[in-house]
C-alpha cells in the first residue's frame, strides 16, 4: 500500500526522529489545532527547537505557530508533507496549483522523495522497536510511522544513499521470526493542494460548505464566527456548561484507565472492579473541576500568523480559520478573540501598520515565498511586553537583512512605534532548515532581553523561549492543588521533572527540605537557576538533560530519601524508559502527574499501573485522586492533575 493512500488511514504508532524536515506549515498546522496558541500552552509551534519539555501550548484550538514544543518527552507528529521554503511555484491557475505532488517534483529538498515502505513487521511492532533494529543495522531513519494494522511501517531518509542501503539491508531482514520486505516508496500529497484538487473534481468550488468538528471551515458562518469557533470554540457556551462539558471529558479518560489498568495489571482486577463501583466507572474520586479566576483576556502568550485574508488582503496578522491539512491557510485579525489581553490586540494593530509601509511581503505557507511569517506578544501582568517577529530571509543578503532589522528598529525606538510600550522587541532570521540544523536564535533589537512575572508572590524571568502558563492567575490556582496534593513535609526533597524554568519547584521549595528540577532546555534550565536566585531559594538545583538520562543516577543518589515527584510534561508524556525509573525509585510512594492532554497521557498513566517486570521492577502504582483545572476558559481544554500512590505489593 502506498503512503499516498493513508493519508486519513488511523495510525496506531507514529513517530519522528527528528522533526526538522517537516514542513513548517505542518508543524504549524498540528500546533494550531492541538493547543490555540492563542491558546494555550499546550507552547510550540515551528521546528523542533531548543527543546524544553515545558515548550508546549497546553490549551487551544487554534494555534498559529511556530515553535514546536515538547520534547525530551515526544510528541504526536504526522510527517505530512516538506518542502523547501523560497522556491519559485507557478501562478494561480496553471496545473501546478492542482497536483499535489508538486513540492516533491521541484528539485527542493524533501526527505519524502528518500521514502521507503517496510511490510510484514511483526504483529505490535513498537515505534522505538523499530528504530532501534534499524539504528542497530546500520540505519540512519529521519522519520518512521507505523500502520500497526497493517503491520506496515513507511520510513523516510535524509539522502538516495541512507535509503538504498536501508533497502538492501531491510529486504529478507528477519525480526522476530518475519521476514521483512522493503519497496520505494512515493510521497504524500499536500494535503492543502489536494483538498483543492478535491473540490474543483467535486465542482463545489470554495463555497462548499463544510462539516464542522473535522477541524475544517463553515464558510457558510461569518468570517468572525469561524474564527470564533477555531481559537475559542466554547466562546458562546455558558461558563457553568464549559465546565460540565470538560469534565465529561475526563471522566471519560478516568474510565478509560480503569479499565486498561484491569486489563494490564489483574493483581489490581479487585480493587479497579471496587474504585469503578464508588465512582462512576471511573478509577479513582474525580474531584469538582476548579474554574479559571479569569475568564477573559487571560492569555500571556500569542503567536500570531502572518497571511492572507480570506478578503485576499496580504500581510494579515491572526489566526488562521483552519488546518492547513484541512485545505485552509487563510489568516483573520484577532481582535474579536476574547481570550487575548488588549494589549496583544494593540501590538497586533501597531505591527500591522507597520507591515504596510515595508517593501517586503508575507510569507505564503503554501509557495513558501515571501518573508514576514510570525508575529509572537508576550504580556505580563506588570504591563510588559515582549515582542518576536519571525522574518523569513530567503535569498536575501546580510545587508538587506540587517536593513530590515534596523528599519524595524528604527520604527519602534524613534517612529510612529515609539509610544507604544514594548518593553523587548526581539528578530528571528527564520530559513529553510536542513536535518541537523539549528533552530536560528532570536535576535534583541530593543529593551530589556527578559521581562518578569509575579505568580504565587514570586518573581519569574521570562526570555523568548521560556515556557510559562498561558493563564497567570489560573497557574496559581493549578500550582496550589499541586502543592496540596504532595502531601509533603519539611523533609521531604521534591523531584520536579520537566521542570522548565522552575515554576513549580520553587513555589513548593519553601515547604520542602530541597527542590530537584530535571529540564531537557538548557536556556530553561538558566532561567530557573536566575529565577530561584532572585526569590533567595537556596535549596533548588537544576539539571539538563533528558530526563531518562539523568534520573538513573539522581534517583539513586535520592535513595532512602522522603521523595515526592511531580510530573508535568508536554502533551505527549514522558519518554517510556523515565516511568521505568520511577516505578524502580522504591522510596518514591507518591507522584502527582500534572497534564495537559490527558488522552496523549493515557500510556504513562498505564504503565504507573502495570505489574512488576524487567522493565518496570518496581511495584506498581494506583490512581488514587484526580481533578481538572481548568486554565483555558472558552475552548475545550483543561490540566487534569492525578495523584499516583505507590501499592504494597509487587
Amino acid at each position: 500500500m502506498d503512503r499516498t493512500e493513508l493519508q486519513n488511514e488511523p495510525v496506531s504508532v507514529e513517530g519522528t526522529i527528528s522533526d526538522l524536515s517537516l514542513p513548517q506549515k505542518d508543524q504549524e498546522e498540528e500546533e494550531n489545532t492541538d493547543k490555540a496558541n492563542i491558546c494555550a500552552d499546550p507552547d510550540s509551534s515551528s521546528v523542533l527547537k531548543a527543546e524544553t519539555c515545558k515548550e508546549r501550548e497546553d490549551s487551544g484550538d487554534a494555534l498559529p505557530a511556530n515553535k514546536s514544543a515538547a520534547i525530551g518527552c515526544h510528541r504526536d507528529q504526522v510527517p505530512e508533507r516538506e518542502g523547501g521554503e523560497g522556491e519559485t511555484t507557478s501562478a494561480a491557475g496553471t496545473s501546478d496549483d492542482l497536483d499535489p505532488y508538486a513540492y516533491a517534483k521541484d528539485g527542493k529538498y524533501t526527505t519524502e522523495n528518500f521514502k521507503i515502505e517496510v511490510r510484514n513487521l511483526p504483529r505490535y511492532a513498537g515505534f522505538a522497536q523499530f528504530k532501534k533494529r534499524m539504528v542497530n543495522q546500520g540505519l540512519t531513519p529521519h522519520k518512521v510511522k507505523i500502520i500497526q494494522r497493517d503491520n506496515i511501517a513507511f520510513v523516510a531518509f535524509r539522502c538516495e544513499e541512507d535509503r538504498q542501503k536501508a533497502l538492501e539491508v531491510l529486504n529478507s531482514h528477519v525480526w522476530k521470526g518475519c521476514s521483512l520486505s522493503a519497496s520505494k516508496s512515493n510521497p504524500a500529497a499536500d494535503p492543502l493542494v489536494k483538498k483543492r484538487k478535491e473540490r474543483e473534481e467535486s465542482g463545489a468550488g470554495s463555497s462548499q460548505k463544510r462539516a464542522r468538528g473535522n477541524d475544517e471551515d463553515d464558510e457558510d458562518l461569518p468570517v468572525k464566527d469561524r474564527l470564533l469557533l477555531a481559537v475559542t470554540p466554547l466562546w458562546n457556551v455558558p461558563y457553568e456548561e464549559q465546565l460540565k462539558q470538560k469534565t465529561e471529558s475526563q471522566k471519560v479518560v478516568l474510565g478509560k484507565l480503569s479499565r486498561a489498568i484491569e486489563n494490564v495489571n489483574p493483581g489490581l482486577g479487585s480493587w479497579v472492579v471496587q474504585q469503578r463501583k464508588q465512582y462512576d466507572n471511573m478509577c479513582c474520586k474525580l474531584e469538582d473541576i476548579t474554574p479559571s479566576p479569569i475568564l477573559n483576556n487571560y492569555r500571556n502568550k500569542n503567536e500570531f500568523n502572518i497571511g492572507i485574508s480570506p478578503e485576499g488582503k496580504e500581510k494579515t496578522i491572526g489566526f488562521r480559520l483552519g488546518r492547513y491539512k484541512g485545505g485552509s491557510c487563510t489568516v483573520v485579525s484577532p481582535y474579536d478573540c476574547p481570550n487575548l489581553p488588549d494589549t496583544a490586540k494593540d501590538m497586533v494593530r501597531i505591527f500591522q501598520t507597520y507591515l504596510e509601509q515595508s517593501t517586503r511581503s508575507g510569507y505564503d505557507t503554501e509557495k513558501h515565498q515571501g518573508h514576514w511569517k510570525q508575529l509572537t506578544v508576550r504580556t505580563t501582568q506588570g504591563s510588559e511586553v515582549m515582542v518576536m517577529v519571525q522574518f523569513n530571509v530567503q535569498d536575501l543578503s546580510e545587508e538587506e537583512i540587517e536593513k530590515e532589522k534596523q528599519l524595524l528598529k528604527d520604527y519602534f525606538s524613534t517612529g510612529p512605534g515609539k509610544d507604544c510600550g514594548i518593553t523587548s522587541l526581539f528578530f528571528q532570521a527564520h530559513k529553510q532548515r536542513r536535518p541537523g540544523d539549528e533552530e536560528a536564535s532570536y535576535q534583541l533589537l530593543l529593551g530589556k532581553e527578559v521581562i518578569q512575572e509575579k505568580l504565587l508572590g514570586m518573581t519569574f524571568r521570562i526570555s523568548p523561549d521560556a515556557f510559562f502558563q498561558v493563564n497567570t492567575l489560573a497557574a496559581e490556582v493549578l500550582y496550589s492543588k499541586v502543592a496540596d496534593w504532595c502531601d509533603f513535609t519539611k523533609d521531604s526533597t521534591v523531584l520536579d521533572v520537566c521542570c522548565g524554568t522552575g515554576t513549580i519547584g520553587l513555589t513548593l521549595a519553601k515547604h520542602v527540605k530541597k527542590v530537584i528540577g530535571v529540564e531537557l532546555c538548557q536556556q530553561a534550565v538558566e532561567d530557573a537557576k536566575v529565577n530561584a536566585n532572585i526569590n533567595g531559594i537556596d535549596n533548588a538545583e537544576f539539571l539538563c538533560g533528558k530526563a531518562e538520562d539523568i534520573l538513573p543516577d539522581l534517583v539513586r543518589r535520592l535513595y532512602g530519601t522522603d521523595l515526592v515527584a511531580v510530573v508535568d510534561p508536554p502533551r505527549a508524556g514522558l519518554h517510556t524508559r523515565v516511568i521505568s525509573v520511577l516505578r524502580k525509585c522504591s522510596n518514591l510512594t507518591k507522584l502527582v502527574y500534572v497534564s495537559c492532554n490527558s488522552q496523549s497521557a493515557m500510556p504513562n498513566f498505564i504503565d504507573l499501573c502495570r505489574p512488576t517486570s524487567n522493565k518496570f521492577k518496581g511495584a506498581a502504582f494506583r490512581p488514587v485522586r484526580a481533578v481538572p483545572v481548568d486554565l483555558f476558559p472558552h475552548t475545550r481544554h483543561s490540566e487534569l492533575i492525578i495523584q499516583f500512590d505507590r501499592t504494597q505489593s509487587t
